[in-house]
């Protein structure tokens, strides 16, 4: 117990526990560690959220304070003089006790770990736990204080909100994102290069037949019904994936080539006896499959997602309802595999590895311009093919289809960025730089550093770098997007949420998402002058901006008189071929002046 100073006594003595009584000598240590008096000490500890539990060196509690007494349901008469490891039972996510008291130990870290607790009535609470030797000034140990804060609530919604990230809303079965994820793993186990894994590509054969027939709420039945019959069929180690629309995916990791096919006949087989009923009527639905067979430690220009892409492709010119096999190892040499489906996988990693991108800009304007004259533009990407340019709606489909975005998101950000820093009098005079980034960037957990280091590297003042995201990328990846727009709020960039009004909850993902400013998808914009519905959409997102403390930036201006519209609506700033067409970055340096 303590004293009228603060300090512990010895109290009692008992021969069967001696050691665990603090002698006297041990109590001045104490004394001499803590040096603060009991109003002091009680105040202290009373007011702190976090359970505070002190202990000496082997394990009996000499003093906790409320918040641990009420986390444990525990009186603090109950606590004292007890072994911590009876009062505080600490489980790993297995179920497994943690063992609090080692003395043995040179060090113990003061790191937050998490834990579990297991109430009498059931019910189980998450905590974040540390402890930490109780040293003097010469480093002898005195005791242990362990801390306790209950995060059952904070840790069960990031639970929720990492299975949003990783799992398809509708069908509950892992993303395309999370599915690439695995996919990037499997492949870079170079450790286990001989070991055989296949991917099996699944496209429904009927499915915008019950689309066109039962709407989309048809449509997503079918899907959600078809999900919960194919999950039985893939081994617990697999991976079974929507990759968007009627199209999934199955990875087969350490399978052989006749246990893939017989997984895949069994998966078509159960297709093809499905039968899905809507509004009473009753559909047949088939499935063409591909399937690609590859090595861990894949030396390849060619991807296994594209390969077995392009043997579904096969399979749906052979007729539908079949399998189409392909190994990757010599997939060049296969006959008919649709070329457009792998020229553009070369054409990518060219273009990156050959610096064939081109940098463009397309700048944006104030609707009420001023005295200020500085710079506001969008970064824009092209790939040069000989003489002509390709423009990034024909490359970025099969960007992120085939993985590569990732690598292209990467090469703009650096490379926009030592543009700047070659040309500070751009800099100098620029406003707002908007870099866009896909969706399947922001699944990117290093995505953050990545930036940081090229943003550190280059000397760029962050509050000039604007991010753009599409509402739908922010969506799919709710979490990882919380997390990056944070980090790059915390250097001081800025976010743009681009093409807004599209989505199919729009306003109420909106009051979640922490962007500075919010694109009104040119789809509304195009004919702002002669659509009622048009312009009453527009005045609707540019005034919930605005209460929302965001800019507007309207797209597709391409006439006077959708701008002068613009500017009575209040719209802040606008963008399209009115404004400015898309130019070389190079060309920024003609509006210094």
């Amino acid at each position: 117990m303590f004293n009228q100073k603060g300090f512990l006594i010895n109290e009692q003595k008992s021969s069967s526990n001696s050691s665990s009584i603090v002698e006297p000598q041990t109590t001045s240590k104490i004394k001499e560690k803590l040096g603060i008096g009991r109003d002091f000490f009680q105040a202290t500890m009373e007011s702190v959220h976090e359970g505070v539990i002190v202990t000496d060196l082997n394990g009996i509690i000499h003093y906790s304070n409320p918040a641990a007494h009420k986390l444990l349901n525990t009186q603090q008469k109950d606590c004292t003089h007890q072994a911590i490891d009876e009062v505080l039972i600490l489980k790993t996510n297995e179920s497994l006790p943690i063992e609090l008291v080692n003395i043995n130990k040179e060090t113990l870290e003061a790191k937050q770990q998490v834990a579990f607790i297991e109430h009498e009535d059931g019910n189980k609470s998450t905590i974040e736990w540390s402890r930490t030797f109780i040293t003097n000034k010469n480093a002898e140990r005195l005791g242990l204080v362990f801390t306790i804060n209950d995060i059952t609530t904070a840790y069960h919604l990031t639970n929720q909100l990492k299975h949003q990230a990783s799992h398809d809303s509708l069908t509950g079965l892992l993303n395309r994102g999370e599915f690439s994820r695995r996919l990037s793993n499997c492949l870079s186990a170079t450790q286990e290069a001989n070991i055989r894994h296949s991917l099996i590509f699944i496209d429904l054969d009927q499915f915008k037949i019950v689309n066109d027939t039962c709407g989309h709420q048809g449509g997503d039945q079918l899907l959600r019904q078809l999900s919960s019959i194919l999950s039985p069929l893939v081994r617990g180690r697999d991976t079974l994936a929507r990759l968007g629309g009627d199209e999934f995916a199955i990875l087969l990791e350490a399978c052989p080539k006749e246990a893939a096919l017989k997984v895949a006949n069994d998966v078509l087989s159960t297709i093809q006896k499905f039968r899905f009923t809507c509004d009473h009527k009753t559909f047949n639905i088939g499935a063409s499959m591909g399937i690609a067979h590859f090595s861990s430690g894949l030396q390849s220009e060619s991807d296994p997602l594209t390969v077995a892409d392009a043997a579904c492709y096969k399979a749906k010119e052979e007729g539908r309802n079949c399998i189409i096999e392909m190994d990757i190892s010599n997939v060049q040499q296969q006959p008919g595999i649709p070329q457009h489906q792998m020229q553009w996988l070369n054409k990518l990693n060219t273009a990156l590895d050959t610096d064939q991108f081109i940098l463009y800009q397309q700048r944006i304007a104030p609707t009420n311009p001023g005295s200020n004259q500085s710079l506001h533009y969008e970064v824009l990407l092209r790939i040069k093919d000989n003489e002509r340019l390709i423009s990034p709606g024909a490359f970025l489909p099969p960007a992120e289809r085939y993985g590569l975005i990732h690598r292209i998101d990467h090469w703009v950000i650096k490379n926009t960025l030592a543009w700047l820093s070659e040309h500070p009098e751009v800099l100098a005079k620029t406003k707002l730089c908007s870099i866009n980034l896909s969706g399947l960037s922001l699944s990117d957990e290093d995505l953050s550093h990545y930036v940081t280091r090229y943003l550190k590297q280059y000397a760029i003042d962050c509050k000039k770098i604007c991010f753009e995201i599409t509402e739908s990328s922010a969506i799919q990846n709710l979490s990882l997007a919380f997390e990056f727009i944070h980090n790059m709020h915390e250097l001081g960039c800025s976010f743009s949420l681009d093409d807004f009004g599209t989505g199919m909850s729009s306003f109420s993902y909106l009051k979640q998402l922490p962007v500075n400013h919010l694109k009104i998808d040119g789809s509304f914009i195009r004919h702002i002058e002669s659509d009622p519905i048009d312009l009453a959409m527009t005045r609707s997102i540019n005034e919930i901006g605005h209460v929302m403390g965001m800019s507007t930036i309207a797209e597709f201006v391409e006439n006077e008189e959708i701008f002068q519209l613009l500017r009575q609506l209040g719209v802040d700033y606008a963008q399209g071929y009115h404004i400015a067409k898309p130019a070389p970055l190079d060309e920024l340096l003609d509006h210094l002046t």
